[in-house]
């Protein structure tokens, strides 16, 4: 079955409600919006991937798995199975399992567009609190210190508005982005791997990949939010560092070896660039004796700027979406591509 496209069309129209496993921890709300879809005897719900192995051993008939650890003989125990919906935006763990070939009988399918929100306002939060230096902000409110005016300038900060903000990577997460980044008046420059016609309507200026060290050399804010692929490893190394922007401040949402970090490392310690906001670094967790925890121009979160309290309700408007498609025969929406690797 081909994956040459973003979307794949699998099985025959009008199909009956397919047998599901899922191990997402729904809540009970959207737990009853797809047994409401598919009947209350098509769901099993397990809580463990042992416990998934055990229904897919115990039910031969289960075409349809919602899950992010998955066994890596899973076509071996449940050959029945034709459709994995991945609750990530990424397909990382399916694909390292070897459950996206062209040759499966498996479709993959990912959440991506989940994050679009939360990430977005992430990255914002992010250049937000650098520029307006809330680090310093934080230590006065922790010793109780109310500065007089003399020691005010100290404390001023520059504006979003009219900073020129280059996104690396105009997919879900970047689109939203560049949405909010014009919001507050910002310059908005985008890289997309399929910069067709240089242009596009989220942004003021449209860049192809071959032309990324233009984008980074001119503009304030970075925000990288391109997958991992075997292309973006390291894409953000010494040279593209070097020739960003002094003042500049580049924020990572996407994965952490898409920025070499030794490279980042020495850029905010000798000042090639003034910060970075951190979600993801190389080797995660991030090693306790790493430099950048302490760097004074760094902020640091664990993996987290894609969390959000709607993440099962957005998640399973796109596995609702999905499973209409794949009764009715349509192309899913999502469908990993094991060329590209997303």
């Amino acid at each position: 079955m081909s994956r040459a496209t973003d979307d794949s069309e699998i099985g025959s129209p009008a199909r009956s409600a397919p047998l599901i496993v899922t191990t997402f921890s729904f809540d009970d709300a959207d737990l009853d919006r797809l047994r409401a879809a598919i009947g209350i005897d098509h769901l099993i719900v397990a809580s463990s991937q042992d416990e998934l192995v055990a229904a897919l051993r115990e039910h031969p008939r289960v075409e349809v798995v919602c899950s992010l650890r998955l066994p890596p003989d899973l076509a071996a125990i449940a050959p029945s199975v034709r459709w994995i919906q991945l609750p990530s935006a990424g397909a990382d763990t399916a694909i390292r399992g070897g459950l996206v070939s062209r040759d499966s009988p498996i479709v993959v399918t990912t959440a991506s567009g989940i994050h679009a929100v939360p990430i977005a306002e992430y990255a914002l939060s992010s250049m937000l609190m650098f520029l307006r230096g809330w680090r310093d902000l934080e230590s006065l409110r922790r010793d109780h210190d109310w500065p007089d005016h003399a020691r005010w300038q100290a404390l001023q900060s520059g504006e979003l508005y009219g900073a020129t903000l280059g996104i690396v990577g105009l997919g879900n997460i970047g689109r939203r982005v560049a949405q909010l980044g014009r919001a507050f008046g910002m310059h908005v420059l985008g890289l997309r791997r399929t910069a067709l016609g240089g242009a596009d309507p989220d942004v003021d200026a449209l860049y192809p990949p071959d032309a990324l060290t233009s984008l980074l050399a001119t503009s304030d804010y970075v925000v990288i939010t391109v997958p991992r692929t075997s292309a973006t490893h390291h894409l953000i190394g010494e040279a593209e560092l070097h020739g960003m922007r002094q003042h500049a401040y580049i924020v990572n949402v996407a994965r952490g070896d898409v920025i070499d970090e030794s490279a980042l490392i020495r850029a905010l310690s000798e000042g090639w660039i003034a910060g970075a906001g951190l979600d993801v670094t190389e080797h995660e967790p991030l090693d306790p004796a790493s430099p950048l925890w302490t760097m004074p121009n760094v902020y640091i979160s664990p993996h987290i700027s894609g969390n959000t309290s709607r993440y099962g309700e957005r998640l399973m408007d796109i596995f609702l979406d999905n499973l209409a498609r794949y009764r009715s025969g349509q192309p899913l929406r999502n469908v990993v591509d094991p060329v590209r690797g997303y």
